[in-house]
C-alpha cells in the first residue's frame, strides 16, 4: 500500500486503533457490574475486588517502556496480535477460574495482553496524522475508552441478571478474537524504509527524556486523573445501590464519568485545534471533578446531575494529554513519551480501586470519607498542572 498516496487510510488505522481501546475498556471495566454475581461463587471483600480491577494494570506499570522500544524494533502488528491472543486467554481462564488466587492470574494475564494495546494503540496515531489535525484526531480516539465503559456499566449489569458471569467474560473474549481477526486483515503499516516519513523515528529515542521535568508532571496529572476514575467506576455502582437505586439505575449513573465525554469529547478536540486551550480544559475540568464528588458524597436527589457534571469534568483530560505529550517532547521521543504516559495511568488504575476498597473496609464502607478523598486529588493536579510548561523541550 502506498501510504503517502492513501491519506484517507489514516481513518481506517484511527478505527482501528480505537475498536482496540474499546476492546481493552471493556474488559478491564467488565468486573464491576457484576461482581456480586462473582462473590455467590467465590467469596470477594472490597479490597479483594479493588485489587482484580488494579492487577489488570500492573504490567502497565512495568512493561510499556520495553514496549515502546520493541515497537521501534519489530513489527507493530504482529506485536497487537500476540497481545490479543493473550488477552483472549486471560479471558478464557478467567471465565473457568474458581478460586480468588486463580481470578488474580487470570486478570493479570488479561492485563498483559491489554498492557501492550494501551500502548501501540496512541502509537499508531501519529504515524498518520499531523499537528494540525491531531486534535480531532486525539478526541476521536479517546472516546474509545468512555465508549467502553459505558457499555460495560449499562450491558453488564443487566446481562448478569440473566446469564451466569462466566458467559459474559467467555463473550467479551470472543468479542476481542473478532477484533484480532479485523486487525489481522485491515491493518497495514508503513515498511521499515517509510518510517523515516512518519511522525515516530527511532533516532536517539530516550536522550534526555527522563530529565524532562514537563512530561513527569504530565504523567502525573494522568496518574492521579485515572486514580480517581477507576476508583469511582469501581465502587459507584455499589454507592448508588446502597442509596436505593436498581442495578440498572446504579450502573447508568456511574457510567454517565464516561458517557458524557462520548458526546463532548471530539468537540473538545476541534476547539483544542482551533484555541490551544490544553491548560486552560484540564484546569476547568479540574475545578469540576472537585465539586462534583463532594456533592455526589451528600447522596441528595441532585447526585444525577452531579454525575453528569463529573463527566464533564473528566472529558477534557485524556484529550489534552495525548494532545500536549507531542508538545512536550522531542518528534523521534513520542513512543517513549507515550510508554511513560501509559505507565502513570496504569500506576492510577492499580493502585485506585485497591486503596479505595481498603479505605472503605477500614472505615466501614465510608463513601462520603472516600468520595471527599478523591475531591482533594484534583487540588494535587492543579499544582502540577501550574509547573507545566508547553513548549517542547529543548535537549
Amino acid at each position: 500500500m502506498n501510504f503517502k498516496k492513501s491519506d484517507n487510510y489514516k481513518w481506517v488505522v484511527l478505527s482501528i486503533s480505537f475498536v482496540m481501546m474499546v476492546t481493552f475498556a471493556i474488559s478491564l471495566q467488565s468486573l464491576p457490574p457484576i461482581f456480586d454475581k462473582i462473590a455467590k461463587d467465590i467469596s470477594l471483600s472490597n479490597s479483594q475486588a479493588g485489587t482484580l480491577m488494579g492487577i489488570y494494570a500492573i504490567p502497565g506499570v512495568f512493561l510499556p517502556l520495553f514496549i515502546a522500544f520493541l515497537a521501534n524494533k519489530y513489527n507493530k502488528k504482529s506485536m497487537i496480535l500476540i497481545s490479543l491472543i493473550i488477552l483472549i486467554g486471560g479471558l478464557i481462564s478467567f471465565s473457568l477460574s474458581g478460586s480468588f488466587s486463580a481470578l488474580l492470574v487470570s486478570r493479570l494475564a488479561s492485563g498483559i495482553g491489554a498492557t501492550v494495546l494501551v500502548v501501540l494503540a496512541p502509537l499508531l496515531v501519529p504515524i498518520f496524522f499531523s499537528d494540525k489535525n491531531m486534535g480531532i484526531a486525539m478526541g476521536i480516539f479517546n472516546v474509545a475508552v468512555p465508549l467502553g465503559t459505558v457499555i460495560s456499566a449499562n450491558l453488564f449489569g443487566v446481562l448478569g441478571e440473566k446469564i451466569h458471569w462466566r458467559s459474559i467474560i467467555l463473550g467479551i473474549g470472543i468479542f476481542a478474537g473478532i477484533v484480532l481477526l479485523a486487525i489481522a486483515f485491515g491493518l497495514f503499516l508503513p515498511n521499515s524504509h517509510d518510517k523515516g516519513k512518519t511522525r515516530i523515528s527511532e533516532e536517539k529515542p530516550t536522550k534526555g527524556l527522563f530529565s524532562n521535568v514537563n512530561l513527569w508532571l504530565l504523567a502525573l496529572i494522568w496518574m492521579l486523573g485515572n486514580f480517581q476514575l477507576l476508583s469511582y467506576v469501581t465502587f459507584a455502582p455499589q454507592y448508588y445501590q446502597g442509596l436505593g437505586m436498581t442495578v440498572q439505575r446504579a450502573g447508568l449513573l456511574t457510567s454517565f464519568i464516561m458517557f458524557v465525554p462520548i458526546i463532548i469529547t471530539p468537540f473538545i478536540g476541534i476547539l483544542i485545534d482551533k484555541t490551544g486551550w490544553k491548560k486552560r480544559l484540564i484546569l476547568f475540568g479540574s475545578i469540576l471533578i472537585a465539586i462534583s464528588f463532594i456533592l455526589i458524597s451528600r447522596g441528595n436527589s441532585s447526585i444525577a446531575i452531579w454525575a453528569i457534571t463529573l463527566g464533564i469534568g473528566f472529558a477534557p483530560l485524556p484529550v489534552c494529554v495525548f494532545s500536549l505529550l507531542p508538545e512536550l517532547v522531542q518528534p523521534y521521543q513520542v513512543g517513549m513519551g507515550l510508554g511513560i504516559i501509559t505507565i502513570a495511568s496504569n500506576l492510577g488504575i492499580a493502585v485506585g480501586p485497591s486503596a479505595f476498597g481498603l479505605l472503605l473496609d477500614n472505615t466501614g464502607g465510608n463513601f462520603n470519607l472516600g468520595f471527599i478523598v478523591l475531591a482533594l486529588i484534583p487540588i494535587i493536579i492543579i499544582l502540577a498542572l501550574s509547573r507545566l510548561k508547553r513548549e517542547r523541550a529543548e535537549i
